[in-house]
């Protein structure tokens, strides 16, 4: 038969059990959102540094953008 202290005993490792998975639930959500965070910054610099390419290729002329293609020939 159970005794009060045996009881006591196994809800205080119920309780530590959840405990247990709640800190690591956040811990786990929190390598994720850092994840995304160092994703989503990496996007992003790719997206400002291509819009500053097609913007200086957008300046570019006719004349300009054969000359540069002509330079991508191979020899």
């Amino acid at each position: 038969m159970f005794t009060w202290a045996s009881l006591i005993l196994a809800v205080l490792k119920v309780i530590e059990s959840v405990m247990d998975y709640v800190d690591f639930s956040a811990a786990e959500q929190s390598g994720r959102d850092a994840e995304i965070a160092a994703v989503s910054a990496a996007i992003l610099a790719k997206t400002t540094r291509g819009k500053a390419i097609m913007e200086q290729v957008n300046a570019l002329s006719d004349n300009d953008v054969d000359r540069e293609l002509i330079g991508l020939e191979p020899k």
